[in-house]
């Protein structure tokens, strides 16, 4: 197994999913990811939602609501560890709006059980690889 290279992150489990946003290895880049849906994605981060948890020791993933509710927006992020990928979803008035990766592309097999409990139909649409 490769060593982490971000190990730190894993320490926010339990946090809200804002503070994940707000880390150093990841805000800068979800700042760049999210061009153009940065007031939507910053706002449903903001939302009530889960604590982060952790996947296979190197993820860390969470979700949340916009404040004005799910309909309205709400985003799931995630966080490799190992090779400080980012992963996002955003979905507005229950349609998609944003992924990273893209939606064609292969998802981590270990988020899979965190986005179905994001947005189980969105998650069943998707394909998982290792």
């Amino acid at each position: 197994m490769a060593r982490a290279q971000a190990p730190e992150v894993l320490a926010l489990a339990g946090q809200p999913v804002v503070a994940l946003a707000a880390h150093p290895t990841v805000g800068p880049r979800l700042r760049r990811m999210a061009a153009g849906r940065q007031r939507v994605v910053s706002d449903a981060l903001r939302g009530p939602g889960p604590g982060l948890a952790v996947s296979e020791g190197r993820w860390i993933s969470g979700h949340a609501c916009a404040p004005t509710g799910c309909g309205e927006a709400k985003v799931f992020l995630a966080f490799d560890t190992q090779t400080e990928s980012v992963v996002i979803m955003l979905l507005e008035h229950d349609r998609p709006s944003l992924f990273i990766p893209p939606r064609i592309a292969i998802w981590p097999k270990a988020l899979q059980p965190a986005l179905v409990e994001f947005d189980p139909g969105m998650a069943g649409a998707l394909r998982y690889g290792d």
